[in-house]
């Protein structure tokens, strides 16, 4: 896809972070964005900062983690556009489970990180692909993940490394079923950074449903991007960071080159790929990560 002029784009997570920056960059190349999201107040201010900016997009309240909401948002789509052309599963969170153990983590912590980071990729797909497939068009799905989970795991986030790893999975799964068919639909996989990227992602529980309330008071947590800068500081190391904006452009840039692996790399993250990949290779016992 070499060109955005009039395509149509659907963001989930798209009132904040990458999913926001996505649909502004979008935007400014002409595409017809529709951002959807949980967060009602915050798709008002993302309209708004738009509209200062010249920009515009349709928006939708959407809770990727129950199918029916994804498949209105799908029909909204097609009412407003016709159809769809791209589609970004975006929208995930963290629980904060770094305090815990994983047997101490309770079921509520692993069903909502489930039904967001999973099953949101899994209820885009179903909802949006059998009409993407059938208009014929060039068109791509784009499965945000992490290189945590996806590549390596850091233990201190077991629930947040298994959604991600799935992700991964899913979204190779879906490559060669596609490929296989010579689809006019593509696939790629966005890993956010090559650092730390500067969103609320820190700050999920915000959203978090009152039928999967936190069980058990976590004995610290991390709610920004600032207080993680002060944790690393406090052992000695420096946090970098990465703007979603630079993401966006990363991505978008990766897509008009037709590329499945949206995976920019730093020295030490391409350093633990490799450590871990060698280990598999030569079945040696893996070693925690050290990348920040």
């Amino acid at each position: 896809m070499k060109d955005f002029n009039n395509r149509v784009a659907v963001i989930t997570g798209g009132a904040s972070g990458v999913g926001f920056a996505l649909g502004k960059a979008l935007a400014k190349r002409n595409a017809k964005v529709i951002l959807a999201d949980i967060e009602e107040a915050a798709l008002s201010l993302a309209v708004e900062e738009l509209t200062q900016q010249n920009l515009t997009a349709s928006v939708k309240v959407t809770d990727v983690s129950n199918f029916h909401s994804v498949k209105d948002l799908a029909n909204f789509a097609k009412e407003l556009h016709g159809k769809v052309h791209l589609l970004f599963n975006n929208a995930g969170i963290a629980p904060q489970e770094a305090s815990f153990n994983i047997w101490d983590l309770s079921l509520n912590d692993w069903e909502w990180g489930f039904k967001v980071n999973i099953w949101g990729v899994i209820h885009g797909i179903k909802a949006f692909l059998p009409s993407m497939i059938d208009h014929g068009e060039e068109a791509r799905i784009i499965n945000t993940t992490s290189g945590n989970g996806a590549l390596v795991t850091y233990p201190s986030t077991p629930i947040y490394a298994t959604t991600k790893a799935a992700v991964t999975r899913i979204t190779e799964a879906l490559y060669f079923q596609l490929q296989s068919l010579n689809s006019s639909v593509k696939t790629s996989i966005l890993f956010p950074g090559p650092h730390t990227v500067e969103t609320a992602l820190f700050s999920s529980a915000r959203n978090r449903p009152d039928d999967l309330p936190q069980e058990k008071e976590p004995s610290f947590k991390i709610e920004t991007i600032e207080a993680m800068q002060e944790m690393v500081s406090a052992m000695g190391k420096e946090l970098k960071t990465t703007l979603p904006e630079e993401v966006a452009e990363f991505c978008l840039e990766g897509i008009k080159k037709d590329k499945y692996w949206l995976l920019p790399v730093n020295q030490d993250s391409e350093s633990a790929y490799k450590d871990y990949v060698e280990s598999v290779i030569t079945k040696s016992n893996p070693l925690p990560p050290e990348i920040l």
